[in-house]
């Protein structure tokens, strides 16, 4: 294996088939009849981001369509626009196999806007003979009441995290790069379990055939970026982060750390920075530039903090 291989890690090696993935008995045995039978009601699945929803879907899909369309409903594809449009004409189109159905799956369903969403009642029923809906969602509560009740629900959680680790420590095997588990013990506990951040960042850190922890908390850097944005020095904070994708972990931080910190203010002014955290962390998933909207919290904080902005 090509330890310096160009392809996404956790495209690689994302679970194909169930018996690569951690269910819970029922869901296994609903899903294990699914697939036998060929055909599966409208699903959606909800739980953290990195806990296996998307995968699940996916191999229903390659299981069980006869046509399949795929959206993400944080990203241009949320709007009633798609969901008149792009939506209705595929889940009206003729099924190429007679004995599968056409399949829709949209991916973050919490992102659609309530409008898509309530766009969706007349179409999953209309056209419920031929076409069948999955939806993922992070946050259930963001999925309105016409895609809920009209749909088969799974709740996901995380991978035990002894099972977590030693999937991580294959895939540095399998790809022959040098580490050591307490590095990425670190990483995880720095990150969070989401397969999708640590995987990406574990290829990051290994760019030498050594994964080295330092080379991605560098990035991570929280007290570097702690004392900058007590500082006010809003680029000299961008200079840490520059060519990061995900921010989850910076609002993580602020929030877990950052405000619990004794010098952090009092605690009307830590209620509504973690109230502005909050909606930072929603929009991250939603904005089409998540290093803006991290900037964007950070000038917010500053201004809640009474911070002198220093460009």
């Amino acid at each position: 294996m090509d330890k310096f291989s160009s392809k996404i890690w956790y495209e690689k090696y994302r679970a194909s088939t169930l018996d690569e993935l951690i269910l819970p008995k029922n869901v296994r045995k609903n899903m294990e009849r699914y697939i036998k039978r060929k055909e599966i009601p409208h699903l959606l699945f909800y739980g953290p981001a990195g806990s296996g929803k998307t995968t699940l879907a996916l191999i229903l899909i390659r299981a069980c369509a006869s046509a399949k369309l795929i959206l993400n409903g944080s990203s241009e594809d949320r709007g009633i626009a798609t969901i008149k449009k792009k939506v209705k004409l595929f889940a009206s189109s003729k099924r190429i196999s007679g004995d599968k159905l056409n399949i829709v799956f949209i991916d973050e369903a919490d992102g659609l806007t309530p409008d898509a969403q309530d766009a969706l009642k007349n179409i999953i029923e209309t056209y419920q003979s031929n076409c069948r809906f999955i939806f993922t969602a992070n946050e259930i509560d963001k999925i309105t009441d016409p895609i809920y009740s009209r749909c088969t629900m799974f709740a996901f959680e995380s991978m035990p995290t002894d099972y977590f680790l030693s999937f991580l420590y294959d895939i540095l095997d399998e790809e022959q790069i040098g580490y050591k588990k307490t590095d990425v013990q670190d990483l995880v506990e720095s990150i969070g379990m989401d397969v999708r951040t640590i995987l990406n960042n574990l290829q990051a850190g290994s760019v030498s055939g050594t994964f080295k922890l330092k080379n991605v908390l560098d990035t991570f850097n929280t007290s570097k970026i702690k004392d900058l944005l007590n500082k006010g020095k809003i680029n000299k904070i961008r200079e840490i982060w520059n060519g990061q994708k995900d921010f989850i972990w910076f609002y993580k931080f602020m929030f877990n750390d950052y405000l619990s910190d004794k010098e952090c203010g009092a605690g009307g002014v830590k209620t509504e920075a973690a109230l502005i955290l909050a909606e930072y962390l929603y929009k991250n998933k939603l904005v089409a530039d998540k290093e803006i909207n991290a900037v964007a919290c950070c000038l917010e904080l500053m201004q809640v903090f009474e911070i002198d902005v220093v460009f």
